[in-house]
């Protein structure tokens, strides 16, 4: 899996560095914006990651990466939440928008979403964070963009490239997370962070689709879809 480990170090670099810079420059909001978008990259990562080892990965030894990975994903988002307050909408949104369309479908999932209601539920009793009244309707446009991206990509057949490209990429919640960022209810930073997970996250599907290829005298690390992997490439 060469490919994939490529990415994830390289992207691990890359979160670490710009971590690195936002927390020296604690009082610059350009260098806490480096905290953000490095955060989101290593998100993006860890996300698909986590996707697939739960999906696709069946060797045991691999498969203990799941719960450091389900405890390391809400607790930064978590992190984020408390200096980006428009990320709480996003994650509870996009959360409900995979939970209707049945893609929360393994108990480290639902482990993940609820550690993060609870540390967010935590951190605003003890008045630590406010949320702001643009967090509600944050929520109910993040759902619907998460629900229409999955029930496209895994109910609708069409023979259209570019309608599969549209899913498979998630369009309605890119569009939705632009909107957002027009109407005023999301600053440019939390776009580009958005982006920046989105993009590492398809990085490393990309690079599992590749390896699943070109890895052939290694079929015993993989299961499930591995003829439509193919044909995704």
């Amino acid at each position: 899996m060469k490919n994939v480990v490529f990415i994830i170090t390289l992207s691990s670099i890359i979160s670490i560095v710009l971590v690195i810079l936002g927390f020296s420059y604690p009082k610059s909001n350009v260098f806490n914006g480096l905290i953000l978008v490095g955060l989101c990259i290593l998100l993006g990562v860890a996300v698909k990651t986590m996707d697939q080892l739960v999906d696709e990965i069946k060797v045991k030894s691999y498969k203990i990466w799941i719960v450091p990975l389900a405890i390391f994903i809400p607790t930064s988002m978590a992190y984020l939440a408390l200096t980006e307050e428009p990320v709480i909408g996003m994650v509870i949104g996009t959360a409900i928008g995979l939970l209707i369309a049945g893609k929360l479908d393994h108990p480290m999932y639902l482990v993940s979403v609820i550690l993060f209601v609870i540390l967010i539920f935590i951190t605003f009793a003890l008045n630590v964070i406010n949320i702001e009244p643009t967090t509600f309707c944050i929520i109910p446009v993040a759902a619907i963009g998460s629900f229409l991206d999955e029930f496209g990509h895994d109910k609708l057949e069409s023979n259209k490239k570019v309608i599969i490209f549209m899913f498979k990429h998630r369009f309605f919640l890119k569009a939705f997370a632009f909107l957002g960022f027009m109407l005023g209810f999301a600053h440019l930073i939390h776009l580009i962070g958005f982006l920046c997970f989105d993009i590492f996250y398809d990085l490393v599907d990309t690079a599992w689709q590749y390896d699943i290829i070109s890895e052939k005298f290694m079929p015993h690390v993989f299961q499930g879809r591995l003829n439509e992997r193919v044909d995704d490439v």
